[in-house]
């Protein structure tokens, strides 16, 4: 950031402090005046990094009050199919993961159910907690048909790679469409430790079942989202021939 401009370097140690943990959600920040004297800088550059962190939704200016740290939700839009790692990117938020349970196995009933596959299929299972800016947001178990992806597992360290680029890169799998299903839940003692949130807080339930460019369905996944991080949107248009 040395040779970035005055204001960014303002917003990235501003952002620092917010994903740390030292500045937390709901709490007020400094004014521009104060953040401009203690910085030394104009109020028109403590209010270019001000906007800037807005433009992240990790702060929210609040009329007559003045500027907080944001709740940090995030969007997801559901008519675009896009990997976690790509749509966190797309929004300017880090993600990364740590993964739980890593192999190769028998797929459960629901899962062999939703592939097709047979009694002696087997799936690449991959379970990882996902973080975005440094906060656990997701509990998310994906499980991909073995038979088409030799070796996926060793290919990438699947903690920081897109899973979707290295099946599209290695296997010439690209992931074309979805029937992807949410549940409202409640956050067990398991899920409440893993994601750091209070048992029988809110949390979604998702199912998603991707298919390739040929329609064939590689990918199941099962997630477990917190209910306070995540806004779901979706695009709606009045179809032909109904009244509203």
């Amino acid at each position: 950031m040395d040779d970035a401009p005055l204001y960014l370097r303002i917003a990235s140690d501003l952002e620092s402090e917010i994903t740390s943990g030292a500045l937390k959600a709901g709490e007020k920040i400094e004014s521009e005046r104060v953040l401009s004297e203690r910085m030394g800088v104009s109020r028109m550059t403590a209010r270019q990094a001000l906007r800037h962190l807005s433009a992240k939704g990790l702060v929210e200016t609040r009329t007559g009050q003045g500027t907080f740290v944001g709740s940090r939700q995030i969007e997801q839009r559901l008519e675009t199919l896009s990997g976690f790692t790509e749509e966190m990117d797309r929004q300017g938020r880090h993600a990364s993961s740590v993964i739980v349970t890593s192999g190769t196995r028998q797929p459960d009933e629901d899962c062999a159910r939703a592939l097709s596959l047979p009694a002696t299929g087997k799936v690449h299972s991959l379970t990882r907690v996902r973080f975005v800016d440094g906060a656990p947001v997701a509990l998310e178990t994906t499980d991909v048909v073995a038979s088409r992806t030799q070796g996926l597992l060793e290919l990438a360290d699947f903690q920081s790679a897109s899973l979707y680029a290295t099946l599209s890169a290695h296997f010439g799998i690209v992931p074309t469409r979805a029937e992807q299903t949410l549940m409202a839940g409640l956050a067990d003692a398991a899920i409440a430790r893993t994601l750091h949130t209070e048992q029988g807080a809110p949390v979604l339930n998702l199912t998603r079942l991707t298919r390739d460019q040929d329609g064939n369905a590689f990918e199941y996944v099962r997630s477990t989202y917190r209910g306070d991080f995540f806004v779901m949107k979706v695009n709606l248009s009045l179809g032909a021939g109904t009244q509203a």
